[in-house]
């Protein structure tokens, strides 16, 4: 499922309509996607922001959607969440099909377990933030401008790199 689907399908249910009720200020603000090449390990969600509070939405493979409300964390490391505009032309299933092309062009032919997708602001740009895992412990990092579809960041990382650091 697409992120435009899961959108529509999260905002157009009653638990949302009821949430933009109580909320008519919340604006969205991330996109959050977990795909699992392998298990069944696949998420959903939308995050939306009313004053100092995040609302997540949530949709499982049933399409049974479920609401989760938390305190906002501001901190250094994390920055303050900005709107995100839910209409642009690079969706995750091209966003996805982008980092395989670039792993291959960069002599990468591992294959993806798994990505974790976030659609967010980066640098002033709407980007999908992947961060893939591969076979043989490879992870990559790859930020991709949602309205153009051009790679602004490609970094390769071993799981063994970071079990090091610490």
């Amino acid at each position: 499922m697409t992120f435009k689907q899961t959108y529509e399908t999260i905002t157009s249910s009653e638990i949302f309509k009821d949430f933009k009720k109580q909320f008519p200020e919340a604006e969205f603000c991330t996109g959050f996607f977990i795909t699992d090449f392998f298990g069944n390990d696949n998420k959903r969600s939308i995050d939306f922001k009313a004053g100092e509070k995040i609302f997540t939405f949530s949709m499982n493979e049933l399409g049974k959607i479920k609401m989760n409300e938390d305190e906002l964390i501001k901190t250094k490391e994390f920055p303050t969440l900005e709107p995100v505009n839910p209409d642009f032309k690079i969706d995750l299933d091209e966003a996805e099909s982008t980092a395989k092309i670039k792993a291959l062009d960069n002599g990468i032919s591992a294959k993806f377990s798994k990505i974790i997708s976030a659609l967010q602001k980066y640098e002033g740009k709407q980007v999908w933030n992947l961060t893939c895992m591969l076979e043989g412990l490879i992870i990559l990092h790859i930020i991709i401008d949602a309205n153009t579809g051009e790679v602004i960041k490609f970094e390769r990382k071993s799981m063994m790199d970071l079990i090091r650091k610490r």
